[in-house]
Formats: C-alpha cells, structure tokens, sequence
C-alpha cells in the first residue's frame, strides 16, 4: 500500500508540474502573439489611409519583420508543442493518480496483487519517459519548495530537493561558524 501512496504523490506532483508549465508555455505563447495581432491591425488601418508611400512601405517592412521573428521565435522554442505536450501529460497522470486511488480503495482491507503494482509502477515510468520537454527550472523549484517533504517527489525533483537541503545545511553551519567566531 505504501508503494502506491508513493506512486500517487509522484502523480500528483508530475501533474502539477506538468499543469504549472503548460500555464508558462500558454502565457508566453499568448503574450507573443498580441504583438503580432496588434502589428497586423495596426498594418491594416495604415495600408487602407492615405499615407505617402515610401513612408506606408517602410511602416509595412518594420511591422512585418517584427512579426515575422516573433513567429518564428515561437516556432523555434516548439511553444505550441510544448503547450499540448505538457497539457496531454498533466491528463494522464490525473488518470492514473485516479486509478492509483482506485486500486487502494477497493483494496482497504486485503493486500493488492503484486501485478497491479507493476503495471502502475511501469505505466509511471512510460509515462514519465513520454515527457520530451523538460519542466522549466523555476517550476521545478517552485513545486520542490511547496511538496518538498511533505509528498513523495518524482526521483528528478527529489535529486534537487537533497541538494537543496545539503545546501541549506552547508549555509547554516558556516553561518554558525562565524557568528561563533564574531
């Protein structure tokens, strides 16, 4: 039973760094593509003006060169993959955290066969290997912060949340050391 509370909160947290990047990647892609919506409105009131037209062609290069790299910075950072990647794996996960639930409820008072906690222990793993994006690093802090001792992490938060308490340990026993010595 304590293997698949494990695995749930490894879920759990998978799911929420999965959701919390899937928010990044929509709001930089969102914030990015007002510009180019603003630029191409913009175009079409100055082209359908009487504007002198060396002025009107100088406006229209500008306009579109910047929408021009604005697209294709979105299309270089692979956002819009990111975006349904990371939306498509923040759902499975939920599916099986439920079904990890599930199992545990229907078995309260007998043990669980030891198959169905493999093939929940193996579809985790498919699932984790699935993820081809990694979750940005201030996501990663974030959630190691929040869920850090208190759930069980996924073995690449959990790497950086020892760290991070060695290094917390490391910070405090020089700190120590020289208020001692002051």
């Amino acid at each position: 039973m304590e293997i698949l509370k494990d695995y749930s909160d490894k879920c759990y947290i998978t799911a929420i760094l999965c959701e919390l990047s899937y928010n990044f990647y929509s709001t930089i892609y969102n914030i990015s593509l007002l510009p180019t919506i603003l630029g191409s409105s913009i175009l079409t009131i100055i082209n359908s003006s009487e504007i002198d037209n060396e002025i009107l062609k100088k406006v229209n290069i500008c306009i579109n060169g910047v929408n021009t790299i604005i697209l294709a910075l979105i299309n270089s950072y692979k956002v819009s993959d990111r975006i349904n990647a990371f939306n498509n794996s923040r759902i499975k996960f939920n599916k099986l955290n439920h079904l990890i639930e599930s199992v545990v409820n229907k078995h309260t008072d007998k043990d669980i066969d030891k198959g169905i906690i493999e093939n929940i222990i193996n579809e985790y793993d498919k699932l984790f290997e699935d993820i081809s994006y990694r979750f940005p690093n201030h996501i990663r802090q974030k959630v190691i912060k929040k869920f850090g001792g208190v759930k069980k992490l996924p073995n690449s938060l959990e790497i950086d949340y020892n760290n991070t308490i060695k290094k917390d340990y490391i910070n405090n026993m020089m700190s120590d050391i020289v208020s001692t010595n002051v």
